[in-house]
């Protein structure tokens, strides 16, 4: 399984490498048609990925995850937004679920039509839930500080919408020691502007 969240991460990283200044070069003129993104946006996307736990307080390596992630925020110019994003990521096997929420203040930019860059710092929380015909589990940590960082490509592209497809990392900053629970996924999102 992780062979092949390696493999669809590498592909994702190689169609972005690739198609974005193909796309980029092609354009001209404005960033986007005549007067540019403005106003209001929000989004979501959809993807999976991997959800890991590192540090001496990790009794397990969680492996293939869900991913979830809603942002809305204002243009402060054709080129650059700045967003509220909640990114969580979630891994179920058998009765157990184990997830992380990462909440931020975020800037994202775009270099070039088609092709944007984001990071953002903020709080994340991780939990679980485990389910058993006897026993209900659930328990979660504090809010603890945390960052995450993207990058997406935008085959689809106009002044009022963006389907992108992204590549996302986060995690946050727990007060155990070095432990880390780490976000990184792939997702295909839509944007409104």
């Amino acid at each position: 399984m992780i062979r092949a969240a390696k493999i669809s991460t590498l592909l994702g990283i190689l169609t972005l490498v690739t198609l974005a200044p193909a796309a980029a070069s092609a354009d001209d003129g404005a960033l986007y048609g005549r007067s540019g993104r403005d106003g209001v946006t929000f989004g979501l996307s959809l993807g999976g990925g991997h959800l890991g736990c590192a540090g001496e307080g990790c009794d397990a390596e969680f492996t293939e995850a869900g991913s979830f992630d809603l942002h809305i925020g204002g243009m402060l110019s054709p080129r650059g937004a700045l967003l509220f994003e909640a990114w969580w990521m979630f891994h179920s096997e058998d009765n157990l679920t184990v997830s992380q929420g990462i909440m931020t203040g975020a800037f994202r930019f775009w270099p070039v039509r088609h092709f944007w860059l984001q990071g953002g710092l903020g709080v994340a929380r991780a939990a679980y839930t485990y389910d058993g015909a006897l026993i209900d589990v659930e328990d979660h940590t504090e809010w603890v500080p945390a960052f995450q960082v993207g990058v997406g490509f935008e085959p689809i592209a106009t002044d009022t919408f963006g389907l992108d497809i992204a590549l996302r990392y986060g995690t946050g900053f727990y007060s155990d020691g070095d432990d880390r629970v780490h976000n990184a996924s792939l997702t295909l999102g839509v944007s409104f502007y």
